[in-house]
């Protein structure tokens, strides 16, 4: 027995070697921006910083934190970033960038499948296996920032690009726009207990908010949002985004969260049309709905690639499940957007230095 234990044994020493080696080469490979121990801090300052260089108030008590890697050694925490070893990391402006190229990549992989399934001939099908319907719009931007669940984990909740941003860096205007509130406001609910932001939310099919977003900062009107500003058959008052905005006084919107069950696409092209090239808001939180007797997927591609000519990406997103519990498609989809577009005006395209 014992030849064979040190027979076994030889071979167990081997093995570990082997593994050790393999893990070697695997971090050899890793770029400097992995290997290396990073700390991201954000730049309060009106300057965007495009050539990384940067110092950090040494007095930060990394209340302006917003990413630290986690090898990063407590004592190295709040440091210039000059005094870290190899490439310092990206900016945000960078990263938006390097994302737009890769997004372009998926664009034409979306037009390549369109042809593949005969797009255009009575043939195509959206919902067939091969290529699914969503599968054309995969969320493949970025969020270049902290993602945080905000509101319930089912239906409601939303996934927030920079959460920490609108805790950590309170301003006196952060605005949150919220179409088709129904009574489930909880995840207006909990942004009003993290951040400081003011809430106007926007629902003619109830007359108040749920319980959780009442208070001083939020405000609450019986309005849908449309094309036009009119007053229906049913008596229901319509008004389009950018007469809201002016009646509020604003001329930017920080997260705007629409649900409003198969209007967006109308509604969208009157923002688009309205504002032209630059859409008035840093992030969208969007439920799109395209049940064929809301909108046809040609008219829905149309719709879709308008909307990217803006600089407006997905970068998240979360199938509504419902519909299929009654044996209907999974025809609704929560969408996460990130505008690359606003300047100084868009807190989510600053740099971080």
């Amino acid at each position: 027995m014992a030849p064979i234990r040190s027979l076994l044994a030889s071979r167990a020493v081997l093995a570990g070697l082997a593994a050790l080696g393999c893990l070697g080469l695997l971090i050899s490979t890793l770029d400097s921006d992995t290997r290396n121990n990073l700390s991201w801090k954000y730049n309060s300052g009106s300057n965007n910083n495009q050539n990384n260089y940067n110092t950090v108030n040494p007095n930060n008590s990394q209340g302006n934190t917003v990413w630290e890697d986690a090898a990063t050694p407590s004592s190295q925490l709040g440091k210039t970033l000059s005094e870290y070893p190899g490439r310092k990391p990206r900016t945000v402006q960078a990263m938006i960038e390097k994302a737009e190229g890769y997004y372009q990549r998926i664009i034409r992989q979306r037009h390549a499948n369109l042809q593949l399934q005969h797009f255009g001939t009575p043939s195509f099908d959206p919902w067939n296996v091969l290529m699914y319907y969503w599968w054309y719009f995969p969320a493949s931007f970025v969020c270049p920032h902290d993602i945080q669940r905000v509101g319930p984990l089912s239906d409601g909740g939303k996934w927030i690009c920079g959460m920490s941003l609108y805790e950590e860096q309170p301003r006196a205007k952060c605005v949150i726009y919220s179409f088709g509130v129904n009574y489930e406001t909880r995840f207006e609910g909990e942004m009003l207990d993290r951040t400081d932001c003011e809430i106007f939310a926007y629902d003619a099919s109830v007359d108040r908010m749920g319980p959780e977003a009442t208070g001083p900062r939020s405000t609450f009107k019986p309005y849908f949002i449309g094309r036009t500003n009119h007053v229906d058959a049913q008596g229901k008052t319509w008004k389009t985004l950018k007469t809201l905005m002016a009646e509020n006084g604003h001329d930017w919107i920080d997260i705007l969260k629409v649900d409003i069950e198969g209007s967006e696409y109308e509604t969208f092209d009157a923002i688009m049309d309205d504002f032209g090239d630059v859409l008035p808001f840093s992030q969208l939180q969007m439920e799109l709905h395209v049940r064929e007797n809301m909108i046809s997927f040609e008219n829905f591609l149309k719709w879709w690639e308008r909307l990217e000519t803006k600089g407006v990406y997905p970068w998240w997103t979360e199938l509504n499940l419902n519909p299929t519990f009654g044996g209907e498609k999974d025809w609704a989809s929560e969408y996460c957007f990130l505008n690359t577009r606003g300047g100084a005006k868009n807190l989510l395209i600053q740099n971080y230095v």
